[in-house]
This record gives structure tokens, sequence and C-alpha cells, in this order.
């Protein structure tokens, strides 16, 4: 199942050929039987000979409904451009036309109605014009058909036309990410809450959970509807009514969004390709206010075009949009830009990436390479830049909001690792150019810092972040944790260093540690203080924690200094006496070590801290981590 939009000029006969062809009048509101022309979209549907059914989507022809037009053309597959033998090619044709082909539709035919008003040789001077002026269009080898809504002549050549568009028409992807763009909205008794639309990207099924855009609320499906048949579920490209559940009616309107999946962003910038219609007028620079039109949804935008002198009628390029309100939007989505005043068309374009921010002009030349390169290449060019933004992306999340499926991502991503294009790293995946060259970075910082500094263990990740500039800490850390995997670099604790590196002292901290190690023996059970050390050894902190991680000295808190042997004969002391009578005194300690309470009280206390043993009362008992205490 297709959908396919009509086109063309008012009163050049889309509703009546419409109705001729399938019974159903598309021109529902009672203004438009009054006035006898299209305001608002109509929607009918057509069975063909081969048992298939297409949807119909008709669109107002007059150029103050041409929002409207463009709400309808926005989910069509193929087009029906429509042209009065009597008229000929219009203002409108041509804007009608014009937005088909900035909307990339591919498929169509052109019905020249009303033929029984014109005689046989202006009928086809007309078809001769109509064929010159589609050269080098999407409907250049597409049929023009003459056809009379009045008489019945040529109606099933139309149809005949239409199935063989179906024919060629490849099935609307379902790429599991369901998008419809509301078009109708209304109640009805004893059903409630119903929109229509046309499914993007995927089916909707009863019964079913769907998300609101743009309030993010979860709704229920209560029902469907398509071709006023009730169905349990419907595919990608077709028209369908929605009955909701868990909504009011006043807050789902035209414009906005039901989605089978949670979209959580809230895109107001974005990057496209777009071109400027050459009959526009208009040169779309800087700053220039735009109305975009996406599917039903419109929105007002300024414009920041990539070329200082902005882009000209006839021309094309890259531009930058910030919208008013979000837009739920896809990377490859088509749009529409028209000008809010004066009302017309200006021009249309292709999403080629959704931004966080606004870029600054002088931002704009870094961007360049990468959207050009989505705007040539396919699925495997538009991975390998989303890749450039950062280092690492969680599969899961790649493209979500793009028009390609989960599987198709993750097939091009298994074909990128192959090729040793992209690397993977748990759940996540990076491009292995990018991570090589940060490697080399990281490589040449902590060589410097093991030359010059060979008594650290190595850099933390903020200073190594700092040092390279890398604002994103988190993904920094990630990125070291993969080279950590692979081995590229070690880690001892919170430091980071090269895989064989092992930290010494320079000669003048070897012989300093050795004069510290015999001041700290000397004093024995009558501790040295950090300050007793520093008024000794002048700026000798960094040698102090250097033998304590090596395990030569243990500090007890922030006061005093000890061997790394007497901790251990301490600790072993305080074993013994727990696992034999479960208890132990200050008095106890002090006695058997020699020791003042001065010194014995801040041991013991550093022991409660650790958790090896807890204070009951006048006695120290096995504390939480007394099982651990080999490892404390």
């Amino acid at each position: 199942m297709f959908v396919l939009g009509t086109a063309g000029h008012i009163d050049h006969g889309k509703s009546s050929l419409i109705k001729a062809m399938t019974g159903i009048d598309p021109d529902r509101l009672p203004e438009e039987k009054e006035r006898g022309m299209t305001i608002d979209l109509g929607f009918a549907w057509l069975s063909l000979p081969d048992g298939s059914e297409i949807g119909l989507v008709d669109v107002p022809g007059h150029e103050r409904f041409v929002r409207n037009m463009v709400a309808g053309a926005g989910g069509i597959n193929a087009a029906m451009l429509v042209i009065a033998a009597d008229d000929g090619w219009m203002p409108q044709t041509q804007e009608h036309f014009d937005i088909l082909n900035l909307l990339e539709i591919k498929h169509g035919l052109v019905a020249v109605t009303k033929t029984d008003l014109v005689e046989p040789d202006w009928l086809e001077l007309v078809q001769a014009d109509v064929k010159t002026r589609l050269t080098g269009t999407f409907l250049e080898n597409a049929p023009v058909v003459p056809v009379s809504s009045e008489t019945g002549e040529g109606v099933e050549n139309i149809i005949q036309a239409i199935t063989e568009i179906s024919q060629e028409l490849k099935a609307v992807e379902d790429i599991g990410k369901a998008r419809l763009f509301i078009d109708r909205s209304f109640v009805l008794t004893g059903i409630g809450v119903v929109v229509t639309g046309t499914s993007r990207g995927g089916g909707f099924s009863a019964d079913t959970d769907v998300y609101h855009f743009p309030s993010g609320d979860r709704i229920k499906i209560r029902a469907l509807q398509s071709h006023a048949r009730k169905v349990d579920h419907m595919g990608a490209g077709t028209r369908v009514a929605i009955n909701l559940t868990g909504v009011d009616r006043s807050e789902v309107k035209r414009g906005q969004v039901i989605t089978g999946f949670e979209y959580k962003a809230r895109p107001t910038f974005f990057a496209g390709w777009i071109k400027n219609l050459s009959n526009s007028g208009i040169a779309l620079k800087e700053g220039r206010k735009v109305l975009i039109i996406l599917g039903t949804s419109e929105t007002e935008a300024i414009i920041r075009p990539f070329d200082d002198k902005g882009i000209g009628p006839g021309q094309s390029g890259l531009a930058i949009f910030k919208t008013v309100d979000p837009l739920a939007a896809f990377v490859s989505d088509n749009f529409i830009l028209r000008l809010p005043t004066p009302q017309m068309t200006v021009g249309g374009g292709r999403i080629l990436d959704l931004l966080d921010h606004y870029p600054r002009r002088k931002d704009l030349s870094a961007l360049t390479e990468n959207l050009m390169r989505r705007r040539e290449g396919g699925v495997e060019e538009i991975i390998l830049t989303e890749l450039d933004k950062r280092f690492f992306w969680p599969v899961s999340g790649l493209l979500r909001h793009s028009g390609f499926s989960a599987e198709q991502i993750g097939d091009t991503v298994s074909r990128l690792i192959d090729d040793n294009k992209v690397i993977r790293f748990e759940d996540s995946v990076a491009l292995g150019s990018k991570v090589s060259e940060r490697l080399t970075g990281i490589v040449r910082e902590l060589e410097k810092t093991h030359k010059h500094k060979s008594h650290l263990k190595g850099l933390t990740a903020e200073e190594l972040s700092r040092r390279l500039k890398f604002g994103d800490l988190e993904q920094f850390v990630f990125l070291l944790r993969y080279f950590e995997s692979i081995s590229s670099v070690g880690r001892t604790l919170q430091f980071y260093h090269m895989p064989d590196f092992i930290p010494e002292l320079d000669n003048k901290m070897k012989d300093e540690a050795e004069r510290i190690m015999a001041e700290v023996e000397k004093a024995g059970h009558s501790y040295l203080s950090y300050d007793d050390i520093e008024s000794r050894f002048a700026g000798s902190r960094r040698t102090v924690i250097f033998l304590r991680d090596e395990g030569r000295l243990n500090t007890i808190g922030n006061q005093f200094v000890m061997t790394g042997a007497l901790w251990k004969e301490i600790t072993a002391f305080i074993e013994e006496k727990l696992e034999t009578h479960g208890k132990l005194t200050v008095a106890e300690f002090r006695d058997r070590f020699g020791s003042s309470r001065k010194y014995a009280l801040p041991v013991l206390e550093n022991l409660d801290r650790l958790g090896m043993t807890r204070r009951d009362g006048d006695f120290r008992i096995k504390g939480a981590r007394y099982d651990e205490r080999h490892l404390l």
C-alpha cells in the first residue's frame, strides 16, 4: 500500500477526478461544498484492478492554502499533477510542482483534465507544453493522461497508470521508528479522540502505547481504522485513523506527531542542504525569517547560510536553522521553506544533521566537510560523520533520529568494524582514526611525566584531560578505559601510566628517602609527625608520599608516620589479641609497644576509621572490615 497525492492549480479538477475514480468526495467541509473549492486536505482510497489499495490525499489548489497543500504532500509516496486542458500550466501548477520536487518525490503521473471542454488539437498543444515543462524532472517519463471527470473518458487510463506506479514502487520500508504527523484531529461521539495521518518509518498496532510530540506524554491506541475498516495493525506508508486514549482533544492538533517510540529530543537547531527556487526573487541571507514545513508541522525559524552572501534564487547550499518550536525531525527528512510575509514558497531541502546548539558563523567551516559527505553519501557516510562528533557512541543510540533502521545501522557498523574503520568497546563504537590520534597525545603526556617526574605513579584522568584540552571528562574516562583494555596504557588506582612503567625516585630523592627512613626507624613508637619530617627535610612531601605508596612508610591519619614494618607488627598484635580474647584496651597496646597514650590513641583511632576495630566502651573489638584486614 502507498499514498498518492494530488497537486495542481485551483479549479483544475483534482477533487472531481478523485470522486470519479473512487466514488468518494474528498471535499468534506460544508464551506468547501458551498464555495466549490477545496480548502483543507481531503482523503479517499482506491481499489486497484490487482486487488491492492492505495490511499489518496487531495490538496487545495488556491494560493492561500499552500500550507495545507504542503501538509498533505509531506506524507505521499507518489504524486498526480493535475492540469486542466482549458487552462494549461498555471501559477499554482508551478508552485505545487516545485514543492513536489523539493520533497524529492520520485514517482507520479500527470492528469490533463476537463478534456470535454477543449478541441483535440488544443489538447495536443497542452500535452506537448506539459511534457516540455517536465523535461529533466522526476515526471519527465511519466504518463500524461487526458481525462474527463464529467464524461468518465480516460478515468480507467488514470487508474491503470496508477496501478503501474504501484507495481514500480517498493514497499515503504518499516525501519521500526513509526511517526504519524497529524493532519486531522476530532472527537467522535462514543469513540473519543481520533487523529489521522500517514504512517512513516513504521506501523501502529491497536492496544499499544505510543508517544505524543512535543509533550512527550505516553498515551494509548484504543483502535485503528484504515479506509473505513477497523484493523489491528497498519504498516508503514499507509493512511490511518487512530483512536487515542489518555489524551484530551485540546491536547492534539495538526502539526503534532504520534511516535511509536519515545522521542526524547526536542531539536530546535538543524543543518540542511537547501535549494532556493529560481523564481523566488528572494535571497536567503543571514537572519532571514522563514517558515519551515516538515510533514504537517510548521514553525518559524531563522536561517544562517554557510555562504556569507546567502543563497540566491536558483542557488543551493548549506544552512543552519534555529526554529521557534521543536520538530520531530529525522536526519534525511525533507522540508519546505516559505516566507511568513508575503506568503510564498521560496525553497526547501533535506535535513543533514540535528544539532544541540546554534553554531557561530566562524564555526561553520568546520562543519562543511561532514555535512557535504552526508549530502552525497548513504548510511555509511552518515555513520562515519556521526562518529566524528565525539569519541564513543552507544550503538543503541547511534542515529536514533534518522531514516535508517537499527538493522541497517548495525549491519553497516559491523562492516566498518571489519574494515578497521570503526572500533567497538563494550556497547559503544568510535572512529578508529580519531581514537588512534588521541592515543598519540596521551602517550606523549605520560612519557613526558615519567621522564621528568619519575616518582609519580602517573596522571589522573582529570589532569590528562586538562593538558590535552579534552572537554568531555566522561568521554575521556571511557576512552582511557578502552586504551587500558587493549594495554595501550596502564592504571594504578586513579593514576594512568605507560603499561610497563614503575615509579622510581631520582638520585637526589633516593638519598633523601634513605635519610627519612633512618629518622622514622630511629623514632620507633614515638612517631614523627609530618611537620617533624618537614622541619628536618624541607620540601620532602613528595618523597614521603612515594615511600607511603611503596609501603615503606605508613601514615596515621594526617598526624604521624611510621615504618611499614612497625605497622605490620601493630596489626599482627591487634589480630592476635582479638582472635584470642576478642577485645583490646589502650593500656594493653601501650604496654606492648612502650608508647605513650599520645601515640597509642591515634593509632587505635586510625584502626577504627579503617574498620579493622571498633570502640566499645573502654575496649576495641572487631570492626566491620576486620575480615578484610589484610587488604587495609
